[in-house]
């Protein structure tokens, strides 16, 4: 009787295990999950995605153009001192203000802005599949917009999660920040 108790229970406890295994979320829900936040993200904010870039190089304060390559969304606050672009593999010091984890219940708004040490970013060039890898250790997503903007430059993002830090992997979740400011490492 104790080996057919032990088999029952043994049976049960996998059974347990196997169902509670099946409510997990895959990847693909993770994408749609995503993908919703950010399109109530863009419609309670009253935002305009833009399907190309602007010919003028001007955006409106809810004109944003989502990055073909990356998925990321921007918005060029000041373009800063466009004549200077970074070079492969400078660093490029970030600072940022208002990151919201719009999909969270997170309400906090956080900035690096007080912080002693701005957040790093080693330039490996336009965010693509190519390039994509060598930004695996940071935000990726604060690279797209570097193709445009120069020296203290100011822009505005809406990061996916797979382009965000590794925080936001591993949380699978997007941010928004309402600034971030571009310093190169060359003009200091």
């Amino acid at each position: 009787m104790k080996l057919f108790n032990s088999i029952v229970l043994i049976l049960v406890s996998l059974f347990i295990l196997t169902t509670s295994c099946n409510n997990r979320k895959t990847y693909a829900d993770r994408l749609k999950d995503e993908r919703k936040a950010i399109d109530l993200f863009i419609a309670k904010n009253n935002i305009e995605v833009l399907r190309e870039f602007p010919a003028n190089g001007e955006f409106d304060d809810n004109d944003f153009y989502r990055d073909p390559n990356s998925g990321v969304y921007f918005n060029i606050i000041d373009y800063g001192d466009s004549a200077i672009k970074p070079q492969w593999r400078e660093k490029i010091y970030i600072r940022f203000k208002g990151l919201h984890y719009f999909a969270t219940g997170d309400t906090i708004l956080y900035s690096n802005y007080q912080s002693t040490f701005p957040e790093e970013l080693e330039y490996f060039g336009p965010v693509n599949s190519t390039t994509l890898s060598a930004y695996s250790n940071s935000t990726a997503g604060w690279a797209v917009p570097l193709s445009y903007v120069g020296h203290r430059g100011k822009v505005k993002l809406i990061v996916p999660f797979e382009m965000g830090s590794s925080y936001d992997k591993d949380q699978f979740t997007p941010t928004y920040y309402e600034q971030v400011e571009y310093r190169f490492e060359n003009q200091w």
